[in-house]
């Protein structure tokens, strides 16, 4: 599968029905395992709840109450910023905040336009999003499962994170950063 986002930064969306599904271990993994060869990476999470990072009595809470839209607190080995927003922001405007990395793993924001791999898992799963008419299937570019699935896009063993990341590395980062052969990944079970 060839790279369509080969002029801009790599994306590649996870997501599934329901919560609990393992979106979050398994990004997890992935991330370790992009690490691991020397790739920068990237995550945005789509929080349902009101985001809450900074707490009362911190200096920072006490700016942002004061009135402060944007408030950076830095460290020897970490930035962060809280902005006040009037909206949801778009993928494309959380990713103009991702300057120096070589993908981006974007956790949720279900309808966006990306590659998206779903998770499905047999007990836990609503359902299969993947040719659902609420969602564009053509984004769809493989489905992690606990389950024994036929579908004409490549599906992953939930447990085998290796071969997921080396999917993605392989077709989205555009082949790998170690010169180390990872295999080929796709496979249909």
């Amino acid at each position: 599968m060839e790279n369509l986002y080969s002029n801009k930064r790599s994306v590649i969306s996870i997501i599934s029905s329901s919560s609990n599904s393992g979106k979050t271990t398994l990004i997890e993994g992935i991330i370790r395992i992009l690490k691991s060869r020397g790739y920068k990476v990237g995550a945005i999470k789509n929080d349902a709840h009101k985001l809450q990072i900074d707490y009362p009595g911190k200096d920072s809470f006490r700016f942002t109450e004061a009135g402060a839209d944007n408030v950076v607190i830095a460290s020897d080995n970490t930035v962060a910023m809280i902005k006040k927003v009037s909206g949801p922001k778009s993928i494309e405007e959380l990713l103009l905040l991702f300057q120096d990395v070589d993908i981006v793993i974007v956790e949720g924001f279900k309808g966006n336009e990306f590659p998206k791999i779903e998770v499905y898992r047999k007990n836990t799963s609503k359902c299969l999003l993947y040719k659902n008419s609420k969602y564009n299937f053509q984004n769809f570019v493989a489905i992690v499962t606990n389950e024994n699935l036929i579908t004409d896009i490549p599906v992953f063993d939930i447990n085998d994170t290796k071969k997921i990341a080396d999917f993605i590395e392989n077709d989205f980062i555009g082949g790998n950063k170690n010169g180390e052969n990872h295999g080929t990944s796709c496979s249909q079970i």
